[in-house]
């Protein structure tokens, strides 16, 4: 409870000393608050060094075992695939040598084929045009391939020659019906006559000749047939054993089974490191730091119990003052310029007391 003042010079005096104490704490709590801060963010600091070595460390760590297994693995592969190429090759060279091998025997009837063909029309003095494969096909037609180019033939003498001469060579004021009538008799005419003359020629003088020639044709036809035929033969044949291939299949076991254990010591060293390395370098690396972190931790509980000390402190000061003399006072009149004012107005007796003092000051004010 508040007691009337009794001595105004003492208690000028005392708000002018509880006030200076009071503001000489808030600098100190302020200047507190600053090294406070400081030492947190130094510890913080260094604690998010630490972690960042320690992220950068395993990061690292993991980054050299993956690049030093990658290159074995790289390795390991690019020598398989290279046994495997070799032996793709050695297949292939083994299919070509089979197949030159299984068809030298047709080869070499179509072969004599041919020389008795040659000899034939030779011997009988028949031209070599009427034993080519085109005459056979105009004047002697019994297969499919055949029958077309006899087609293609027609097809090319009395149906486009005509109409590209009718189109390509005829001026247009010459183009009718009429002309492309006799544009199409003199070409039946001309590539008409030389054919059928042609089909006379040969057919009256030398036609047994002919004959024999058609049997050759076929024969040698016959044989590339079963020739195509086995080479699809061979190369559909899924076994392999024909083609020595034991020592490559026994390399691609020996590298497959050792790029699969590279692969699995990969995963060991990456398993190991997570489970033990690791931890081991966390721990060198805190161990390392720690003095630096305990120094920092105790520098800013020191900073921290001080801070609260002189927080206390300001606090309760603070508290005594208002009570004691800002209740008098007024929060208008804490400060050491208004009480100097108001101590001069009761010392010189221009006011008898506190409330006659801040009413003198105010009017003066105005």
């Amino acid at each position: 409870m508040g007691q009337p003042i009794t001595d105004y010079p003492a208690f000028f005096e005392g708000a002018k000393a509880a006030l200076l104490e009071v503001n000489r704490l808030k600098e100190q709590e302020e200047q507190q608050k600053e090294e406070e801060e400081e030492s947190r963010a130094e510890l913080a600091a260094e604690q998010r060094a630490l972690k960042d070595a320690v992220e950068t460390t395993i990061q690292k760590r993991i980054g050299e075992i993956n690049t030093t297994y990658d290159a074995e693995i790289s390795k390991n592969e690019a020598e398989l695939k290279k046994i495997q190429a070799n032996r793709e090759r050695a297949k292939n060279i083994g299919i070509k040598d089979r197949i030159r091998e299984e068809t030298r025997p047709l080869l070499d009837e179509i072969k004599e084929r041919k020389k008795e063909l040659k000899a034939l029309f030779r011997e009988q003095h028949v031209s070599p045009l009427f034993r080519t494969r085109l005459y056979y096909a105009l004047y002697f037609p019994h297969k499919i391939g055949q029958w077309f180019t006899l087609l293609l033939f027609i097809t090319l003498f009395f149906v486009l020659c005509p109409c590209a001469i009718y189109f390509l060579a005829l001026p247009e004021n010459w183009r009718n019906p009429i002309s492309l009538v006799v544009i199409y008799v003199a070409d039946i005419l001309l590539f008409g006559g030389i054919y059928v003359g042609v089909g006379n020629v040969s057919k009256l003088n030398h036609l047994e000749t002919l004959r024999k020639g058609r049997e050759l044709w076929d024969q040698i036809d016959s044989n590339r047939r079963r020739v195509k035929k086995l080479k699809k033969q061979i190369n559909r044949d899924q076994s392999e054993d024909q083609y020595d291939l034991a020592s490559f299949d026994d390399e691609l076991t020996h590298m497959s089974r050792k790029l699969q254990e590279v692969k699995e010591k990969k995963q060991d060293a990456l398993r190991t490191f997570d489970t033990v390395t690791k931890n081991i370098l966390i721990d060198e690396l805190t161990q390392n730091a720690r003095p630096k972190i305990t120094q920092l931790t105790e520098k800013h509980a020191c900073a921290l119990r001080l801070l609260q000390e002189v927080s206390a402190d300001r606090q309760r000061k603070t508290l005594s003052l208002a009570d004691q003399y800002e209740a008098y006072l007024g929060k208008e009149f804490m400060s050491l310029e208004k009480i100097n004012a108001l101590q001069t107005l009761v010392e010189s007796g221009a006011a008898s007391n506190l409330l006659e003092a801040i009413e003198a000051y105010r009017k003066r004010q105005e």
